[in-house]
């Protein structure tokens, strides 16, 4: 009798294979409410060889190792500083080349395959708008208004042209990944939406942001098979409400401890004349310190929160993800990463990327049906990345 086990807690039922559901779907757990992805008995022939509708749980492997990767790490930044930046669009693709390359999916590799020399005329266009924008901003304030408002109404091509190159450069079994062009749909995305946010303080925030991630989702290619996304609007507003309950219960216990302490402790402690003076000052500082510390966690609770999310609904050809990051987990990397980069002066850098590489791929897994030798190669298409370099000058992130 197939035995369902969360991966996360102690649970185990035994369940009847009749009341097994058929298709996709997804398990919670009745004692951590963790949601997983059943593996139920592999089907058999009478011979009892397995048949190609066989599902397995196929783990990504990430193979990277620290010292490997400080020397490419301090050439690039050596080279980066020695040519004033100049030698960028090599660094990302030796960084994303030995990343890629130590990224394993059932014993084959990924590729990065971009040129150097096509990020280096993006690099170059990239720079060139970065100076004009500060030099004309200085002459006259409305220069920069002008480049702003350019840059925003450029925003959602260039998230197209980004994902459209590093699809093209990233393969997999010497297939290709693709990204669809589907300008109109990006600038109501990435155009329009947003100001939605704004005009709803916030209210519609976890609506756009879930547009957002469908569109680029949904319209990545391996080879000519298209993903699926099958998140919804009110999967992505039940993380943000947890989040939000959770902010509340902490503001009214710190609250209530305050309140309790400026009631009945502080009067019974003397307390020096200025630090008495100080005390609103104090408390205002309080406040603020409490605010960075709650916005920094609730960032990586949506982040681990949405990550496990998109990547359990998300769909190839018959095939699914699971991804099992944890908040505790992931908060302990990155707080540990953080004291480690700040302690050696930024040399551990490094050590804190392949660390971090390694949790969150260790963490992901294809749960597949049936072989993966069945997809076909797509169209191959020369990609500009005009909008990857412009993308980064700028300090914007597009990727998923």
């Amino acid at each position: 009798m197939p035995t369902i086990h969360c991966p996360q807690c102690s649970y185990r039922k035994d369940t009847a294979p009749a009341k097994i559901p058929q298709g996709h779907y997804r398990i919670i757990c009745p004692l951590c409410g963790h949601t997983f992805f059943p593996q139920p008995a592999p089907i058999k022939t009478v011979s009892q060889q397995q048949t190609t509708d066989e599902i397995r749980e196929i783990p990504f492997t990430f193979h990277g190792r620290a010292g490997e990767y400080f020397g490419i790490w301090i050439v690039n930044t050596l080279l980066k500083i020695l040519t004033l930046g100049f030698y960028s669009p090599w660094a990302k693709v030796r960084k994303r080349r030995y990343l890629y390359g130590n990224t394993r999916l059932d014993s084959h590799a990924f590729d990065y395959l971009a040129n150097p020399w096509m990020l280096f005329r993006g690099f170059v266009i990239g720079a060139i708008l970065l100076v004009a924008y500060s030099l004309l901003g200085q002459l006259n304030p409305l220069f920069s208004l002008l480049f702003t408002l350019a840059f925003f109404l450029a925003t959602p091509w260039l998230v197209v042209r980004s994902r459209m190159f590093n699809n093209r450069n990233t393969s997999h079994r010497n297939l290709r990944f693709s990204f669809a062009p589907e300008f109109r749909e990006s600038y109501l995305t990435f155009g329009l939406l947003p100001i939605l946010t704004t005009a709803t303080l916030g209210l519609a925030a976890p609506y756009v942001l879930y547009r957002q991630k469908r569109f680029l989702m949904e319209n990545n290619r391996f080879g000519q098979t298209p993903f699926t996304f099958e998140a919804t609007v009110a999967d992505y507003y039940r993380i943000f409400l947890r989040m939000l309950g959770l902010f509340m219960l902490i503001s009214m216990v710190i609250t209530a401890i305050g309140y309790a302490a400026s009631q009945w402790l502080l009067p019974l402690v003397t307390l020096p004349e200025k630090l008495s003076r100080d005390q609103a000052t104090l408390m205002t500082f309080g406040a603020m310190l409490f605010f960075i510390v709650f916005s920094m966690m609730a960032s990586l609770y949506l982040y681990v929160r949405l990550s496990n999310l998109n990547w359990q609904t998300t769909h190839l050809g018959g095939h699914y993800f699971d991804s099992r990051l944890s908040v505790r987990k992931m908060g302990w990397i990155v707080l540990s990463n953080l004291f480690a980069i700040g302690l050696s002066a930024g040399l551990l850098v490094p050590w804190a990327t392949i660390r971090l590489t390694r949790y969150r791929l260790e963490c992901l897994s294809l749960i597949a049906r049936g072989p993966l030798d069945h997809f076909l190669a797509g169209q191959d298409e020369e990609v500009s990345a005009i909008g990857e370099e412009i993308g980064d000058i700028f300090d914007m992130d597009f990727g998923i």
